[in-house]
């Protein structure tokens, strides 16, 4: 009876094989394929951010000791080549600043508007977001400055308070404007030089802190 049994149940498993094996197979091969490529993927993230940190560095050092072109064409290889790493981004700032200090502002706006649109990392896209805005309104353009600060900014809150502050400022909204810098202020709990600095242009515009 026993024998018989085995033998039963050894039809089964043909049987099942026979049903299901090609599914199983199936499965099982695409587990692997699932296992292997996730390990390829996480391999190759660290590859391209260990080739960025790298690059990143060395862009650093050629716009320290004024190597201009260099130091653009560093940034701009980052910006193509490892543009999910958060280095691209800071390599947006740096370029940015770079191109400022030659007194080309146009250059840098389209390099800070690179970094909001497609920077990773989160600190970048605000800080990008924040110079943009003083050159906006450093060309008088108050209106896009404005719109540069709309939404929450963990983090940032009273730095965007303070922005949207000078923009209604500009506008020769005084209201807003001193609402805004209140606000900033609100934020900023200790005594510093931009606290210092906000309280003065509040001051300008007729307002104090809290009132």
């Amino acid at each position: 009876m026993a024998a018989y049994t085995d033998q039963e149940e050894l039809e089964k498993l043909k049987e099942w094989g026979k049903n299901y094996g090609g599914a199983l197979l199936i499965g099982v091969l695409l587990g692997l394929g699932l296992l292997f490529g996730n390990k390829y993927w996480t391999r190759y993230q660290e590859e391209q951010r260990a080739a960025a940190s790298a690059l990143y560095a060395q862009m650093a050092r050629q716009a320290q000791e004024a190597r201009t072109a260099q130091a653009r064409a560093s940034g701009k290889k980052l910006m193509d080549d490892y543009a999910r790493t958060p280095y691209a981004g800071m390599a947006a700032l740096m370029l940015a600043r770079v191109s400022v200090e030659a007194n080309d502002p146009a250059t840098a706006r389209t390099h800070l508007q690179w970094a909001v649109d497609h920077a990773t990392d989160a600190g970048a896209a605000h800080a990008a977001r924040l110079r943009l805005g003083q050159l906006l309104l450093a060309n008088r353009e108050y209106d896009a400055a404005l719109a540069l600060v709309q939404g929450d900014a963990p983090g940032f809150a009273a730095e965007y308070a303070e922005l949207k502050g000078d923009a209604y400022a500009g506008l020769g909204k005084s209201e807003e404007a001193r609402a805004a810098y209140r606000a900033a202020l609100d934020r900023l709990t200790e005594r510093t030089q931009a606290r210092a600095l906000i309280e003065m242009k509040l001051a300008d515009i007729g307002g104090a802190p809290g009132k």
